[in-house]
């Protein structure tokens, strides 16, 4: 009789994260609502968003082509989409796969998405006032990092295909 050795998780404690993004049906519904109060402000908030954004870090102007009132526009819409694909579970992370390959293309690095979380947390307690709950602020820096690190990833094989 032959005896198969079976690998346990202890020999092999990495474990790649999640292909998708994972949040509690109340983080995706306080994540929702947050932004559908800002929907009416949508351009004022983009703008908003990279001043910040420019203060925190001026070398941001560099990796962002045109004027403000344009990026914003394009952030404000791509952040929606974002928001959209919340009920789609694995909607987001491909096209974010793709985005992020971009990305590192053009340099930005880790460093840069969590500058940029840093700026929307900001923009949206700026913005939101007092409904921006302590809970709804860990609802979104859960998101953000979700995103970052989707963002983030270094997919040999999608480099390659892309590349």
């Amino acid at each position: 009789m032959s005896v198969v050795p079976h690998a346990t998780l202890a020999k092999f404690p990495y474990r790649p994260a999640p292909a998708g993004i994972a949040l509690t049906a109340k983080q995706k519904r306080l994540i929702r609502e947050s932004f559908l109060r800002l929907e009416p402000a949508f351009d004022l908030v983009g703008q908003l968003f990279f001043r910040k954004l420019y203060r925190l870090d001026p070398s941001f102007r560099a990796l962002f082509a045109g004027p403000v009132e344009t990026q914003s526009r394009k952030f404000m819409a791509g952040l929606k989409l974002a928001i959209v694909s919340l009920n789609h579970e694995d909607g987001l992370a491909p096209t974010l796969k793709l985005l992020g390959v971009r990305h590192r293309q053009l340099g930005i690095k880790v460093r840069h998405y969590r500058m940029m979380a840093k700026a929307l947390i900001w923009t949206l307690e700026q913005s939101l006032e007092k409904r921006f709950t302590r809970e709804t602020k860990d609802a979104w820096s859960a998101f953000l990092t979700q995103i970052t690190r989707i963002l983030s990833g270094s997919d040999a094989a999608l480099l390659r295909s892309v590349g």
